[in-house]
């Protein structure tokens, strides 16, 4: 019955307890593998983001003017937005310089979120005492104390600095 005739009783013990103790390691090992987030779950790659040319901003625009009554104070519901998207998108002369992925109703409404916010700055830059603003040069800063109001209000509002010497249509 012994197969093992030349092992000792001790030795025999031995060899067990490391294969035990291996096969634990190797379950923790295991376990340790499976709660890995990168092992479970391959990365996600995260969608770009939409680029906009002017044309499609200019089409957002008009399409959204046109489509003023289903919406209020400049405030529109997602269906707008998502038929603005596929409107732009399925536009084939925007096709030709389209940037980037596809228009989605989200990247519709981030853009025109940050349109309307570029233009109350703007409003709140020329509300100002002794600025210049014309839609061809901007603020057209030129002389040193209009550079000094420029700076000041650039300063807190990052989103006008484009507009230095530079028209917003």
């Amino acid at each position: 019955m012994d197969n093992y005739p030349h092992l000792t009783l001790e030795r025999r013990k031995r060899l067990f307890t490391g294969a035990v103790a291996i096969a634990a390691i190797c379950a923790q090992y295991t376990t340790l593998l499976m709660a890995q987030p990168e092992v479970n779950n391959p990365p996600q790659t995260r969608a770009s983001n939409a680029q906009w040319n002017d044309q499609e901003v200019t089409t957002l625009i008009n399409f959204l003017y046109d489509h003023c009554s289903e919406g209020t104070g400049g405030h529109f519901k997602p269906k707008v937005f998502g038929s603005a998207a596929q409107f732009i998108n399925d536009d084939e002369e925007l096709a030709l310089n389209q940037l980037g992925p596809p228009k989605t109703s989200k990247s519709v409404r981030n853009k025109w979120i940050l349109l309307k916010n570029v233009y109350y700055a703007i409003e709140k830059y020329c509300n100002q005492t002794g600025v210049h603003w014309d839609n061809e040069v901007g603020a057209g800063i030129q002389d040193p104390a209009a550079a000094g109001v420029w700076t000041t209000y650039g300063q807190n509002n990052n989103l006008i600095s484009p507009f230095h010497n530079k028209g917003w249509e």
